[in-house]
C-alpha cells in the first residue's frame, strides 16, 4: 500500500475514534453513541468470530480469589478482557465468592441461579438465557443397589448446613472442616470422614453438613459415583456441550429487542435498578462479532447503548468499581478494585 494511502487510512481511523489493534481483526473504539435521546461516551472492543475464542478467567486460577484484571488476562494469555460477574467484593472474608454461574474447560465451577448466562461451545456457537441448574447423582454399581444424592452448590463457602461439591478450582484447596466429606477420584469413592481434607486434583469432594449430613451415609469406599448437571434449559443438549460460560445480568437484549427485567432475574439492588454509574456489558451481533463495552449509564440505558451498537443479544456485567476493559497490555477502562473473574478473548 503506498504510504499516502496508509496515512489517510490511519487518519480516518483516528477521526472515527478507532484505535488500531495489533491483533488482526480485533478493533478498539472510543466513541460517542446516541441512544434514547442521550449521548454516551463508550469504549468498545469488537471481536470477530473467526480467529478468536472466549475464555472465562478466574483470579489466580481459582473460584473465590481476586486479582487485577490485567493479571487475570495475562495468566491465560488473553488479548482482551472485560470484568465478569458480580461477587462478594465487600466481604472481609478471604473467600470472595462469585454470585453467578461460571463454566470453564467444560466444567461447572460455580453456580448461583440468578441472572442470565452466556455460554459458548467448542465451535464458538453461543446461547444467552436464564438457567436453573440442578445437581444430582447416584452412588453404587449399575448392576447393584444404587442410591441418589444431590448438591446445592459448587465451590461455595459452607455455612451451617448444606450439600456441596468442591473441585480443583476451589480457592481453599481443601474442604471446609464442618460436616462429613466424601472424596471421589476417577469416579470412585476414595475416602469418607470428617475434618478438612485436600480436594483431589483428579476428582472432587462432596461435603454434607447440618441437616444434610445424613447423605454421607449413602456412600461407601470403592463405590462408583455419577454426577448429573441439569441446566434447566429448553436447549439442554447445547448447554451440556458448553465449554465456557459466565453468568451475570440482567439481560439487556434478546434478538435485537430490549428485554430489561431485573426483578424477574432476581436483582433488587438500587445499583442495578436505578442508579447511573460505571457499566460493563457483553453483546453479540448477528454476524457473530462479540462486543465488549464500558460506559457510564443506568443499566436500562445500557440496553439502549448496546442496541445502538448493533448487538443482537446482550447482557449486563458487574459495574461500578469492578468495571474494567483491557486490551493488548493496556487498560481502556481501569477497575477500581481487584476482580473475582473476567471474560477473556484468546487467539485460536
Amino acid at each position: 500500500m503506498p504510504s499516502i494511502i496508509r496515512a489517510c487510512c490511519l487518519l480516518a481511523a483516528l477521526v472515527a475514534g478507532v484505535v488500531p489493534a495489533r491483533a488482526a481483526g480485533l478493533s478498539v473504539e472510543q466513541t460517542t453513541v446516541k441512544a434514547g435521546g442521550r449521548a454516551y461516551h463508550v469504549k468498545v472492543v469488537r471481536v470477530p468470530r473467526d480467529g478468536y475464542r472466549v475464555k472465562v478467567g478466574l483470579a489466580q486460577g481459582r473460584v473465590g480469589m481476586t486479582a487485577p484484571l490485567a493479571a487475570i488476562a495475562q495468566r491465560y494469555g488473553a488479548v482482551a478482557a472485560i470484568n465478569g460477574c458480580f461477587f462478594d467484593a465487600y466481604t472481609r472474608a478471604p473467600i470472595k465468592s462469585p454470585w453467578h454461574h461460571l463454566i470453564t474447560d467444560g466444567q461447572l465451577v460455580h453456580h448461583g441461579n440468578t441472572g442470565t448466562t452466556l455460554g459458548f461451545d467448542a465451535q464458538g456457537n453461543y446461547r444467552m438465557e436464564r438457567l436453573q441448574i440442578r445437581i444430582t447423582g447416584t452412588v453404587g454399581s449399575e448392576g447393584g443397589r444404587q442410591q441418589n444424592w444431590y448438591a446445592y452448590r459448587v465451590n461455595f463457602p459452607l455455612k451451617s448446613s448444606g450439600a456441596m461439591i468442591y473441585n480443583r478450582y476451589w480457592a481453599g484447596g481443601r474442604t471446609p472442616a464442618q460436616g462429613r466429606h466424601v472424596l471421589v477420584r476417577d469416579g470412585v469413592v476414595q475416602a469418607i470422614g470428617t475434618g478438612a481434607r485436600a480436594i483431589p486434583a483428579d476428582g472432587y469432594a462432596l461435603l454434607f453438613a447440618g441437616g444434610e449430613a445424613g447423605l454421607a451415609g449413602r456412600f461407601q469406599v470403592g463405590q462408583p459415583v455419577r454426577v448429573q448437571v441439569s441446566y434447566g434449559s429448553r436447549d439442554e443438549a447445547f448447554w451440556q456441550g458448553v465449554q465456557e460460560g459466565i453468568g451475570c445480568g440482567p439481560r439487556l437484549l434478546a434478538q435485537g429487542a430490549v428485554v430489561y427485567n431485573p426483578t424477574a432475574e432476581g436483582f433488587s439492588s438500587p445499583k442495578v435498578l436505578r442508579i447511573s454509574g460505571a457499566r460493563s456489558a457483553v453483546g453479540i451481533r448477528r454476524d457473530g462479532t462479540l462486543l465488549l463495552v464500558t460506559t457510564t449509564a443506568t443499566v436500562r440505558q445500557l440496553a439502549d447503548v448496546m442496541k445502538a451498537l448493533g448487538a443482537y443479544d446482550a447482557m449486563n456485567l458487574d459495574g461500578g468499581a469492578s468495571s474494567g476493559l483491557w486490551v493488548q497490555g493496556r487498560y481502556l477502562t481501569s477497575p477500581g478494585r481487584n476482580l473475582s473473574n473476567a471474560l477473556l478473548i484468546l487467539k485460536r
